[in-house]
């Protein structure tokens, strides 16, 4: 919890003090990436003095993961964009959180040059994944798992994942996202997969704000946006059956994850030595 409100700190510091100061949001999502979300978890296992590589889980794994990772992308996405409609639909004043979504992300991710583009998509895409899954699904995970099971660790990372994106609407959205990313690191025993999960979402949900614009028209009605979420989770929980089915939970069946080194104990009377009164 520690780490997280640090990093929850640090994140809507930078956020508000650069919208403050006028920076551009593409390069406001770089700062907030690097200047928060990658700090903490640094800073936290320097001074935990952990390994970076079993802290953050950088391991090679087998090819089968980052095929899952992708396979799922695409079901996921649409999964997602269904669920948020549905809650928006079903909510109070839930058309008034719609329009006022899309007022604030149409100007934030426009992009009128190629330079543009670059930077959303390296910040939005690629910094987002490697430094949000360094936090939640390094070494936060890492660390509710000390000593336990793997469910309630990868689901309380997964809610605080969401959390963290301060976005009601896409609360449970986003709870199960982190949660699935963090079976991807409890199964390949690697925190890449989920890398890779994470920015293939990412840049679909990128690529799909132009189509949405070229096909303006009313929301989809509840029960369009209910086939779909039933649609796309049935296709996404069968390439995860099939997944949990063929693979193995690499980690947290052998071993504990790292822990801190043991410190000395602190001076008791019975291990030090007395004081000369002469």
């Amino acid at each position: 919890m520690a780490l997280f409100l640090f990093a929850l700190a640090l994140h809507l510091f930078l956020a508000m003090g650069g919208t403050i100061a006028g920076i551009d949001f593409k390069l406001l999502i770089i700062v907030d990436e690097i200047g928060a979300i990658l700090v903490a978890p640094v800073l936290f296992a320097l001074l935990l003095r952990l390994s970076f590589r079993d802290a953050f889980l950088l391991r090679s794994t087998h090819w089968i993961h980052y095929v899952v990772a992708g396979a799922t992308a695409i079901p996921l996405q649409m999964f997602g964009g269904a669920m948020q409609e549905l809650v928006l639909d079903t909510i109070p004043g839930g058309d008034d959180w719609r329009e006022q979504l899309e007022r604030t992300l149409e100007p934030l991710l426009k992009t009128e040059t190629t330079g543009e583009l670059a930077l959303l998509l390296f910040g939005g895409v690629l910094l987002a994944a490697v430094c949000e899954e360094l936090l939640f699904r390094g070494l936060m995970l890492q660390l509710l798992a000390r000593g336990r099971g793997w469910a309630v660790p990868i689901f309380i990372t997964g809610l605080l994942f969401a959390l963290f994106h301060l976005d009601i609407v896409g609360l449970l959205p986003r709870t199960l996202l982190g949660v699935y990313f963090g079976i991807l690191v409890w199964r390949s025993g690697s925190i890449f997969p989920a890398m890779l999960a994470h920015g293939a979402n990412n840049l679909l949900a990128f690529a799909a704000i132009p189509l949405l614009e070229a096909t303006e028209g009313p929301a989809p009605e509840f029960a369009e946006a209910g086939l779909l979420a039933l649609l796309s989770g049935a296709a996404f929980l069968a390439i995860l059956t099939a997944y949990l089915r063929l693979t193995p939970a690499a980690i947290w069946t052998d071993r504990t994850p790292p822990t801190p080194p043991e410190l000395p104990p602190p001076p008791t009377a019975s291990n030090t030595e007395p004081l000369d009164d002469s």
